[in-house]
């Protein structure tokens, strides 16, 4: 069995796959220093903010190459278009993303904050839940209502999937399951932020 059915079957089976050291390092680190570095904000949340980009707007040169080389690489892409994406960049303490689904096929999240960068490994993860968003809920229901998000998970009994952090790790998955973050902590200094890329196939 190839790599790619190797990879289909994972998604078949859990609805995501993990693929670690996908992308030369000097690509990722530039794809972090870029974004710790970037003033031009698009959204501030609480412990985080987001850089976002579309195929008719990329604040940084390299992004196209990078998300038609994610493209390209693995069959579970190729019917689909890049529709959109961002980059969150974290506060060095925080809880990172709240549960939410997402308006899209398939997601493509990518680390890139070095693993010595990291304070606390058992968080700065991603937790995928086994449960996707109702097909009657609107988008503020399944991407913005944290609450509600959170009693629909209790109240289904509805089980994480713990991704651990990895530097120059990939993970693709049905953008339909809740998923969240499972807390950040990484070490004090500005280049210590953790950040992750989101690309979002249609």
């Amino acid at each position: 069995m190839n790599d790619s059915n190797i990879i289909e079957e994972s998604y078949k089976r859990d609805g995501y796959v993990i693929i670690d050291d996908f992308l030369f390092t000097d690509v990722v680190d530039e794809l972090h220093d870029l974004a710790v570095n970037y003033d031009d904000v698009d959204d501030k949340y609480d412990d985080y903010h987001s850089i976002n980009f579309t195929n008719e707007k990329f604040p940084f040169e390299i992004l196209p190459d990078v998300i038609n080389a994610i493209h390209v690489t693995f069959p579970l892409l190729h019917p689909l278009e890049f529709d959109r994406g961002w980059a969150f960049v974290c506060d060095n303490q925080g809880s990172g993303v709240t549960p939410h689904a997402d308006p899209a096929s398939l997601n493509v999240n990518l680390w890139v904050t070095k693993n010595e960068c990291v304070d606390d490994f058992t968080q700065n993860g991603l937790l995928i839940y086994d449960k996707q968003r109702p097909d009657d809920w609107t988008y503020d229901q399944y991407n913005s209502d944290a609450e509600g998000i959170k009693e629909y998970l209790k109240e289904t009994n509805a089980k994480a999937r713990y991704i651990p952090y990895n530097y120059n790790r990939i993970v693709i998955f049905n953008s339909k399951y809740f998923h969240k973050t499972n807390g950040v902590s990484m070490l004090e200094g500005k280049q210590n932020r953790r950040v992750n890329y989101t690309f979002m196939f249609k």
